[in-house]
């Protein structure tokens, strides 16, 4: 089957819907190698930061990280709880003059820290949209796709039953044309949804993956952070 000499034979509604699908199919393939790129890289990334992280977990040795706390998602996220965390310290140090009312010190820290986990959880948000990112795109395609495929269908067989009235025959000859039509655009309608699903499902698994692991990662740094805040209470 030549598909392309199919395209030439089809009229211009069908070719024209074709034309658009034959665009989304080349921009889902587009958008896959993209994505595999960035979840790729951040990967490795992310191996390396965490291999460093498993055995260095004090405070300090964080702050030592320098690029490493900006090449991958941990590691931003990470320098935003450490951003949040030396904001509060400073101000943690300045409001703890007043040592004769210790216990409400501690409650006032408390409410203070849970700022470390919302800078964290904010920059974790940033950091799955942009993993995300596309995959609106692609789940475009994969709705719109299979209706265009399905209006090129509906087209050719109306153009059919249009020319059958018109000749007064329904004869293979007049039928075929618009039956050709209807196929071939719900065939690229079904090619161009198909892989794009595929893709779609694969990167969103991912980026699911990395929410939850980030989620942990945020719930053990604020655990030290705050930790290390409350000592300064005494």
């Amino acid at each position: 089957m030549n598909i392309f000499r199919i395209f030439l034979d089809s009229s211009i509604a069908a070719q024209t819907i074709m034309v658009i699908l034959v665009i989304f199919s080349v921009w889902s393939w587009a958008i896959f190698l993209k994505k595999s790129i960035e979840f790729s890289r951040v990967r490795r990334q992310t191996k390396k930061f965490l291999s460093s992280y498993t055995f260095h977990k004090d405070i300090k040795e964080w702050e030592n990280y320098g690029h490493q706390l900006k090449d991958n998602p941990y590691g931003r996220v990470l320098a935003s709880g450490l951003d949040e965390f030396r904001k509060l310290k400073v101000r943690v140090s300045a409001h703890l003059m007043h040592q004769k009312e210790q216990h409400k010190e501690r409650g006032f820290i408390n409410e203070l820290s849970d700022n470390i986990r919302l800078a964290m959880e904010r920059a974790k948000i940033d950091e799955i949209t942009e993993l995300e990112a596309s995959l609106p795109t692609l789940s475009t395609f994969v709705s719109v796709s299979p209706f265009l495929g399905l209006l090129g269908t509906v087209w050719g067989i109306m153009l059919a039953f249009l020319e059958i009235r018109a000749r007064g025959s329904a004869h293979i000859t007049i039928v075929a044309p618009g039956i050709s039509d209807a196929l071939i655009t719900t065939v690229y309608g079904l090619l161009v949804a198909i892989p794009a699903l595929i893709f779609h499902n694969i990167f969103r698994s991912r980026s699911n993956k990395y929410s939850g692991e980030l989620d942990k990662f945020v719930s053990e740094i604020y655990s030290v952070l705050r930790k290390e805040l409350l000592t300064l209470s005494g």
